[in-house]
């Protein structure tokens, strides 16, 4: 079985995604092709997009997300055709694209890898985590292929430290059609899965991407929907998610597919409103089919 992303081929986007390669390592796409999602506005006086490039008349454009420590890497030109590959390390501040003075400068292949990852999951035990043995969700580790397994449900497995903001970076296999699970943060320590959930679900209305079922994974579950679905069931696929005060933003397969703000007054309890306090991390076995594992997680904290 392939360890890589089949990287899918849709009509709604053009763009031009890392290689399956480089999802795998760890490498996400700032820019789609199509869009500026994930960019600060407003972004349509500044410049526009052509054949997936994105043209700055002038000025710069800035990520929503600051990532920590992390390496940027983008392919520009200005005016020219001649195109340039920049390369450039990262620390706690936002990526950003700027025009060269008195030129127009067009980018392509706007790619960043999170760099620094602490692993939660140590490929042998789980003694860096708590498990709750009165639910009837079962974790267990597969030491030879190093894999974290998650199975019926419901349960959760949860982080012994706590998280505030961070990137955390995932692979993922789920075993069947349309399986639920998904990645809490957050949370408050020993509550039954109260936090934000990076949700996991791959299932999709009448085979359309664009209309993802139970919100779609790498969606806020209960807040917001993903507005794609980059990934599938029996294949390994790869999330990042980015937690930034009140605003989170998660990738799947390399592709951005939620970017959202918690505008809610702030509240401890992340079901009654912004959380901004540090909690646990929990992965969820959601219910009796749930057949879920995790290869990798990786974390870097940026409090």
């Amino acid at each position: 079985m392939s360890t890589l992303p089949t990287l899918l081929l849709c009509t709604l986007f053009s763009w031009t995604l890392p290689t399956p390669v480089e999802v795998a390592d760890g490498w996400i796409a700032l820019f789609d092709g199509e869009t500026f999602y994930g960019w600060q506005p407003p972004l349509d006086t500044l410049g526009e997009i052509q054949n997936g490039t994105l043209i700055l008349r002038g000025g710069e454009c800035v990520h929503r997300c600051a990532f920590g420590k992390a390496t940027l890497r983008y392919e520009y030109h200005e005016g020219d055709g001649n195109w340039k590959t920049v390369t450039r390390a990262l620390e706690n501040t936002p990526p950003v694209l700027v025009a060269a003075e008195g030129k127009v400068t067009t980018f392509r292949k706007v790619f960043l890898r999170p760099e620094r990852m602490e692993p939660l999951f140590n490929g042998e035990n789980l003694d860096s985590w708590n498990q709750y043995p009165e639910m009837p969700g079962r974790f267990s580790v597969d030491c030879e292929k190093r894999r974290l397994l998650i199975q019926d449900g419901p349960g959760m497995l949860e982080t012994k430290d706590s998280y505030g903001d961070f990137v955390l970076q995932a692979s993922i296999f789920t075993a069947a059609k349309n399986l639920n699970s998904g990645i809490f943060f957050r949370c408050i320590p020993g509550e039954k899965m109260n936090g934000y959930e990076s949700q996991i679900h791959n299932g999709c209305k009448d085979g359309d991407r664009t209309q993802p079922l139970d919100a779609g994974t790498g969606a806020i579950f209960r807040r917001t929907t993903a507005r794609y679905v980059p990934a599938n069931d029996e294949e390994l696929f790869y999330k990042t998610i980015v937690a930034n005060g009140p605003h989170f933003a998660v990738w799947v397969n390399g592709l951005q597919v939620t970017d959202w703000t918690d505008t809610r007054k702030a509240n401890p309890n992340p079901r009654r409103g912004l959380r901004l306090e540090a909690g646990t991390i929990m992965l969820q076995a959601h219910d009796p089919t749930t057949d879920v594992y995790f290869q990798n997680i990786g974390i870097q904290s940026l409090d």
